[in-house]
């Protein structure tokens, strides 16, 4: 219905149509007595025509580009060799609960760092797996975590805009923008997918009927089950409280209530099962150096990727921070506990996953709000598709190409890197007695068990909870039969003698720092020998 008068004019015909009756005040005989109303103007036809087809586009070029950046990673997940350094490491806690070793039964100690993480994902992988699938099925697992919270950030969109086009967008653009922002992550045996996917479902859950009980406390499991699985997703039901807080003190109780009660339940479970020394485990045990300077630095590769999407979230949360104040307080906190969170040493850029989903979810919201408000020709300038195609083109698909050759060039290397992975679990296997490996699945495939986690060690001196004279004196004494040591791209050409050099600097040079100290790399090349040496590595044997 139109407001006021909207005043029509035809050749030799004058109509005239009221808001509150419609009146036809004079038509010839022989004329068609329809009124032409802007759902019929011809130009808003043709726009809306054009919209779709443009809508289409966008969304097929999205897959297709989707397609094309996780051609690599899924290949890539049943391939030998490690695809983060943290796959070993998870292989090791999923093996220990199989065979019913509590992950937490003494406080952190040793060479082997804490088991900083909770034990939901440990208990998951060795549930479905067993100690020569472990990786695997924590890959597969991972992979499906992606898709799963891509699924829950659309879901989230079209609940709150009602939009299905923007809904689908969303849900591609978070998983092209996780693919460019950590591709490594994408089918990697690592919980934080996991705790990702547990985090948005909660999100969801709520979002869907804040006001049903059952939701709420629904919500508040799975915020629950994200915390006991990744420590640091916290953003999410943090914002959820505020807005409870907000809304209804009533259903804040109900919903906090079920938070306590689920946390409690896992907790005491924990403790049951895998030891009660969680907590201490969980706070590091030895700590970890701060650099303020490294969370700058994480910080500004994270906006460098998503600098267009950031900009229309914070605008978009500023204005709706009355209006809708759980996404853009969830924006604020996930942000704010990324940057202070990413100058610890070894933190990753996956802390802001948490980030990048809910700027996805605003800009879907913004993008929804994007409504043509007039029969004009201004409505063009409303077009969903053509404001998705430019957030495409100038935010994500400037990265894409780069991702893309990276993706090829390591895809060639895909079978030469598993035949040396393969030829180093030989060597480990032929020389009996511990080893330490830098790749830490290496020494998982080969048998040995873990006694010296290269990181944690280093950690470890640099807080001054170990001595470094303690740790040379296990090299002095060949504690270790056999070491392997990562090599830097730059060291995959280097003649023996130059790689001598190179393994036993200083470490002063930028990007030239080791996880094993200036001091254990001269120890160690004056007490071992080289045995194999791969483009990626170098494995030593005592002398």
């Amino acid at each position: 219905m139109l407001k006021g008068l909207l005043l029509v004019n035809f050749p030799k015909v004058q109509l005239v149509v009221s808001s509150k009756s419609q009146t036809m005040m004079s038509t010839p005989a022989n004329q068609d007595n329809r009124l032409e109303t802007p759902n019929h103007h011809p130009f808003l036809l043709g726009t809306a025509a054009a919209d779709k087809w443009l809508s289409l586009a966008v969304i097929c070029l999205m897959i297709a580009v989707l397609l094309g950046l996780f051609q690599f990673p899924v290949r890539r997940i049943f391939a030998d060799g490690q695809v983060n350094y943290n796959e070993g490491w998870n292989a090791y806690r999923d093996a220990l609960v199989a065979k019913g070793i509590p992950l937490y039964r003494t406080p952190p100690q040793g060479l082997v760092g804490a088991t900083a993480y909770p034990p939901i994902s440990f208990h998951l992988v060795s549930w479905l797996g067993n100690e020569h699938t472990f990786t695997l099925v924590g890959r597969l697992i991972s992979l499906l975590s992606l898709l799963a919270t891509g699924v829950f950030v659309a879901l989230i969109v079209k609940r709150v805009s009602g939009s299905r086009l923007t809904a689908i967008i969303s849900f591609l653009l978070y998983e092209i923008g996780i693919t460019l922002l950590r591709a490594d992550r994408i089918g990697m045996n690592d919980p934080q997918l996991l705790g990702e996917a547990f985090s948005a479902a909660g999100l969801y859950f709520y979002v869907r009927d804040p006001g049903s009980k059952r939701l709420l406390c629904i919500s508040a499991l799975l915020f629950c089950l994200a915390g006991f699985t990744k420590p640091n997703l916290i953003a999410f039901p943090a914002a959820v409280a505020l807005d409870l807080l907000i809304r209804s003190r009533k259903s804040f109780v109900i919903w906090a209530g079920a938070m306590f009660l689920s946390a409690g339940l896992l907790w005491a479970a924990t403790v049951l099962v895998d030891g009660r020394y969680f907590l201490s485990h969980i706070m590091g045990g030895g700590g970890r150096a701060y650099s303020y300077h490294q969370a700058w630095s994480q910080f500004h590769h994270y906006v460098e990727r998503f600098q267009c999407l950031l900009v229309i979230a914070t605008a978009w949360s500023i204005r709706a921070f009355r209006s809708r104040p759980l996404f853009a307080a969830a924006f604020v906190l996930s942000h704010g506990l990324a940057f202070l969170l990413g100058g610890g040493n070894g933190v990753d850029l996956n802390i802001f996953f948490n980030g990048l989903a809910v700027t996805i979810i605003i800009c879907g919201l913004a993008l929804a709000d994007l409504r043509p408000c007039e029969a004009s020709q201004t409505a063009a300038l409303h077009s969903h598709a053509a404001l998705a195609f430019g957030l495409l083109v100038f935010s994500v698909m400037i990265f894409v190409p780069g991702q893309l050759r990276r993706d090829r060039q390591q895809m060639r290397l895909l079978a030469s890197n598993a035949m040396e992975f393969d030829s180093a679990i030989r060597v480990l296997k032929e020389n009996p007695g511990p080893a330490i490996c830098e790749s830490i699945l290496l020494c998982y495939e080969a048998g040995k068990p873990l006694e010296f986690e290269a990181f944690a060690v280093r950690e470890q001196v640099r807080t001054g909870a170990t001595r470094e004279a303690d740790v040379l004196e296990l090299l002095e004494t060949h504690h270790f039969r056999t070491v392997q040591v990562e090599l830097r791209p730059d060291e995959e050409n280097l003649e023996d003698a130059e790689l001598r050099k190179s393994l036993g600097s200083d470490q002063q040079a930028p990007d030239t720092e080791r996880r094993f100290s200036p001091a254990f790399m001269s120890e160690l090349l004056k007490d071992y020998h080289l045995s194999l040496r791969t483009s990626g590595m170098a494995v030593f044997s005592a002398n």
